[in-house]
């Protein structure tokens, strides 16, 4: 005898259809429970775990209907005797392909890619590409997105969640297909159950088939608004304030003031649109609005699933009788030949009999944002990374490329972080601190409200591998900043080191190349001791105006070579041989008390033109030998008070 629902298994005939409840729901994964006989009680369980199964119900109709997934759960129930024939009772559970992916975990990042892509690359790499994509908006390329600690599952199901695009499935013999839809135009009638009449039992055990039994419609008060505001450090001063409500005026409820407002949007990148959170702010108040209007109902329609349309007919209130979309269903297959316990079945229980919530076809659904978004509490650290050969790649924001401990680049399908903001001490408009995190250093990462995709560097440690700049802890008394020359070798850098041992203490400022010193005023400097300046080449003193030296008690000045002093036409030069040249247009020396020429050789006075000696009193000229005063022409000694005296002659009158 031909059975009117059967199972198809890996094990062929092996186990017998006795009864399935079904359970579906749009945005949901489904799952089947299974009661199954056989005559065989030594079924190997775990060989089902994993496999196809398929529950295949054929109404005399002609109609034939697929349930398929795999067994992820299998048990032996106990026995049941059926005609006098011991049979073993086997329950199991069947769920979609992508149920596989909940018993995942994973740390990763993907770059470039929009949340389509990004669900059919995941649900593609655990073997699943049964995917139909029935998508009308348009999803624009995440700059960034990370999973961080979830399964693969949620990690998809909290993406397509906020984007507004949910699913469902559709089963054929041996196959399931995930649809993905975010509009109307994803769902359609099924054929020959495009409009179902309301048709309530007339009377026990005697229904109209293909109708609906039982409807009842709710009403809920719910939150018809919805705020979102970001920020976008790009563009610091745009407002990203979006503001939705529900569409449909019909759904407005009496009760004013119920609005949602929430911060930030939920990451998408760095560069936050206006139009980013106005798409996330309606997919949130339509899902806040599936429950509003909803309906259930009973049906011995054997083709109504979830995701499909239907139109109801023939309630008594008029206003029901419209287009529906079947949200979640609750379908229960009974063969009663092989029903579980040998139990005589119910006279009214059907081989099939659905439980089923609807809304208004017209009227926006969206998955409840219900999976958990992932937080991380703390800091992590992370090393800073780099495609250039050198040490320092930053963007104009002073960002940085950052892997992270569980994402390093040899795991498979490992990717870099977004560029990442660095922390500073100080930041202000072309203005404040700067201190740039070099490629391998190890960084401290926070991140804004705990968000995995938005990460800040806010600081460093050393490690095994980048060590302290002063060796520990012998050198504990040592503070201070050294950077690192650029592709430079160990020890070029720029210092700046106190040293606080006590009776040593110390401030050091190296310089690997040039120091600089500007001072757009005054420049104070005091030294309660001695100071020492080394120079190793030349040293160029510019005043502008006054230059003052003064010395409580010596001044020395030595030069190897020589010392010029130049001001104007005036110079005088100090050579290493001892002579010096006094160079001017007027000579004057002169002394308050005497003034002494002494000379170890002979001293000569030369005058291009007259040579003038005038003294107060007397004028005298000593020499150990002769004295010789010779004219080129006419020798003339004047006294204006009397003769005129060479000693050793006789008097001479002038």
């Amino acid at each position: 005898m031909a059975h009117a629902i059967t199972l198809a298994s890996s094990l062929g005939d092996t186990l017998r259809f006795a009864s399935m409840t079904a359970t579906e729901e749009l945005g949901r994964l489904f799952a089947f429970r299974i009661e199954a006989i056989s005559k065989n009680a030594q079924v190997d369980l775990r060989a089902l775990l994993g496999t196809s199964m398929t529950v295949t119900l054929k109404t005399p109709q002609g109609y034939t209907r697929h349930f398929h997934g795999i067994a992820v759960e299998a048990e032996q129930g106990g026995f049941v005797a059926i005609d006098n024939v011991r049979y073993a009772v086997y329950a199991l559970t069947v769920r979609p392909k992508p149920w596989l992916l909940r018993q995942t975990s994973d740390c990763r990042i993907y770059k470039g890619k929009s949340v389509p892509q990004i669900v059919r690359e995941v649900l593609a790499e655990f073997g699943y590409s049964d995917v139909r994509l029935s998508l009308t908006g348009n999803y624009t390329a995440r700059e960034y997105c990370v999973q961080y600690r979830e399964s693969y599952f949620d990690f998809i199901s909290r993406l397509m969640e906020q984007e507004g695009i949910y699913y469902y499935f559709t089963h054929a013999q041996g196959s399931h297909t995930m649809v993905l839809a975010d509009a109307l135009g994803a769902h359609a009638p099924v054929p020959g159950f495009e409009s179902i009449p309301y048709a309530p039992p007339t009377e026990r055990g005697h229904r109209v088939k293909a109708s609906i039994t039982e409807w009842t419609s709710a009403l809920s008060v719910n939150p018809t608004r919805v705020r979102l505001d970001d920020y976008d450090y790009q563009r610091p001063k745009a407002s990203l304030l979006a503001n939705e409500q529900v569409t449909d005026a019909a759904d407005v409820h009496s009760v004013s003031g119920l609005e949602i407002y929430d911060y930030p949007y939920g990451s998408v990148g760095h560069a936050q649109q206006v139009s980013t959170g106005q798409r996330f702010a309606q997919v949130r108040v339509d899902a806040l609005n599936v429950p509003a209007a909803t309906s259930e109902a009973v049906t011995d329609a054997v083709g109504l699933a979830t995701g499909a349309l239907f139109t109801l007919r023939d309630f008594p209130l008029q206003e029901a009788n419209r287009e529906y979309l079947v949200i979640g269903a609750t379908t229960r297959l009974v063969e009663v030949d092989y029903q579980a316990g040998g139990i005589e079945p119910d006279a009214d229980e059907a081989p099939f009999a659905c439980r089923f919530r609807a809304i208004r076809a017209r009227q926006p659904f969206r998955t409840a944002q219900t999976t958990r978004w992932p937080r991380i509490a703390g800091v992590q650290t992370a090393v800073v990374h780099g495609e250039v050969d050198e040490d320092i790649e930053i963007d104009s924001l002073g960002r940085v490329q950052v892997t992270f401990f569980w994402n390093p680049p040899g795991k498979p399908k490992a990717d870099q972080s977004c560029p990442v903001r660095v922390g500073t001490s100080w930041a202000g408009k072309r203005w404040g601190a700067q201190f740039i995190p070099r490629v391998g250093q190890e960084v401290i990462v926070g991140f804004l409200e705990g968000d995995p995709d938005r990460p800040l560097v806010i600081g460093s440690v050393y490690n095994q591998d980048h060590l302290p700049p002063y060796a520990l802890p012998g050198e504990k008394t040592r503070s201070g900043f050294v950077s690192r020359s650029l592709r430079g070798a160990q020890g070029e850098a720029n210092e700046v080191r106190f040293e606080d041992r006590k009776g040593a203490e110390e401030l050091l400022l190296h310089a690997q190349r040039d120091l600089r010193h500007e001072a757009e005023n005054d420049h104070f400097s005091t030294i309660d001791r001695d100071e020492t300046t080394s120079i190793g080449r030349d040293r160029s003193h510019d005043v502008a105006r006054d230059d003052t030296l003064h010395v409580g008690r010596r001044l020395r000045i030595e030069a190897g070579e020589e010392i010029e002093l130049v001001t104007g036409l005036a110079r005088i030069v100090m050579k290493r041989t001892g002579e010096v040249q006094i160079f001017g247009t007027t000579l004057r020396v002169t002394g308050a008390g005497a003034i002494n020429l002494s000379s170890g050789g002979a001293t000569s006075i030369t005058s291009g033109a007259a040579v003038s000696i005038t003294a107060g009193a007397t004028v005298a000229v000593n020499a150990t030998a002769a004295i010789t005063v010779t004219s080129g022409a006419a020798l003339m000694l004047s006294s204006t008070l009397g003769p005129a005296v060479l000693k050793g002659m006789p008097p001479l009158i002038l």
